[in-house]
Order: C-alpha cells, then structure tokens, then sequence
C-alpha cells in the first residue's frame, strides 16, 4: 500500500478524465469531466457477513484494474487522540485501520494494489460498519477511471460509471449475484434518483 497527498491524487485524477464538481466546491464531490456520470447505488446488507462480498463483487465488475485509490473526501484517518476509549467502536476500527498501515492523522489517500485486494476489502468493511458521518465517506477510484465507488452513511454503495452502456450489464450481474437494486430510497433525506421508480409505479 502506498499512500499520496491529496493534490498528487487530484493531479492523477484529473489524467484519468475525473475531477471536483464545482456545483459542491465545499463537498469534494468527484465527477467525470466529459459524459458519463450515471449511477445506481446498492444497499450494504444487514448481515455483516456479507458485506465482503458485495464490495468483493462490485471490484470484479471493475474490471481489468491494477491499483484502487482510497480517499477518505471530507475528513481524515483518525490519529490515536481522536480516539475515546470509553467508545468502543472508535476503538475497534482504530485497531482495524492501524492493522492496516493506514496513515492515521492524515489526509493521504491510499493506494492499494490488486495483490492488496483483501486488505482494501477490509478497509471498506470497517468503513461501512463504522462509518456514521459525511466525514467517512470514501471514495474507491481505480487506475482505469471508468468507475467511482463511493461508500455512503446512509448505508448504502454508490458506483458512477463513465460510459452508459456498463449499466446494464453491471446491475445485471450484480442482481445474478443476489445483490439487486434497491426498489426504494434508505431513508426521507435521501434524494430518490430518477432511475428509480417512484412509489405506486
């Protein structure tokens, strides 16, 4: 695993055709910068078990990449002094991101090889059990740059394709492999997309 500053990984980003979406500059919203930019997003199951698999899954059909990068957009890696120890979550993930290597107390993105598959899958298992607040919110983005994955604290996956034509393939296969698109929105603040289907049709 490697880790880079924020400015180098927007500088490789911005080669791969991806860049901030100046409609939420305070938000670091990452966007395609010519087309693409339809999405579907996935609920996180409600069994922890398998979660690895759904992220197992959704990197498959990302195809031939070699590196992912990780960018947690709009917080850090926490530091040890971040941590209450009378939280015991707080403590538990600590324990899962340092047994990682990640570069706690920093912004870094990190970068995580193929052969590291199993350590990035870890990474966004803790992300989505953990991860309660804007501030987690990660970005996956592989070398390719066909694909974004987002994970979401509202317990769900967000993946932005570049080219239109993915989509049904993808969805289908992810439903091929028990991991359908959802039917509704996970809760009242969530902004119902428009592919999907309002309620009663």
């Amino acid at each position: 695993m490697k880790d880079l500053e924020t400015k180098k990984f927007l500088a490789r980003a911005e080669q791969l055709g991806i860049t901030l979406d100046p409609r939420y500059s305070q938000s670091a919203v990452l966007m395609f910068v010519a087309g693409g930019g339809d999405s579907r997003f996935w609920e996180v199951p409600s069994k922890p078990e398998r979660r690895p698999a759904l992220f197992d899954c959704l990197l498959d059909l990302f195809g031939n990449w070699q590196s992912c990068y990780v960018w947690r957009h709009l917080g850090r890696w926490p530091a040890a002094t971040d941590i209450d120890p009378l939280r015991i979550n707080d403590v538990v993930e600590y324990h899962i991101l340092t047994g990682l290597g990640l570069p706690l107390g920093t912004d870094k993105v990190v970068e995580f090889d193929r052969k590291e598959f199993g350590a990035l899958i870890t990474l966004l298992f803790s992300t989505c059990i953990f991860g309660w607040s804007v501030g987690e919110d990660t970005y996956v983005v592989p070398d390719h740059g066909r694909y974004l994955l987002q994970t979401d604290h509202h317990n769900v996956i967000h993946v932005v394709f570049r080219n239109a034509t993915d989509v049904g393939p993808f969805v289908k296969q992810m439903a091929e492999w028990d991991f359908p698109l959802p039917d509704d929105t996970p809760d009242a603040t969530f902004k119902r997309p428009g592919w999907m289907p309002t309620s009663g049709d």
